[in-house]
């Protein structure tokens, strides 16, 4: 199981280990929401390649 995680902003340490937990025994992947100009057609891709996402903010 593949599993994306979308930040909205910069994660801090909860959500941090919340991910570790999450990410355990799966292919991870990330996309940052906070960064200037995010390219959403990757962030699509990268959506439907993921079999679940995750959106934190």
């Amino acid at each position: 199981m593949k599993i994306l995680q979308v930040y909205r902003s910069e994660p801090n340490n909860d959500v941090k280990t919340l991910v570790q937990i999450l990410n355990r025994d799966r292919e991870s992947d990330e996309f940052h929401l906070n960064v200037e100009n995010p390219d959403y057609d990757v962030l699509i891709s990268k959506i439907f390649s993921a079999d679940k996402t995750v959106c934190w903010w």
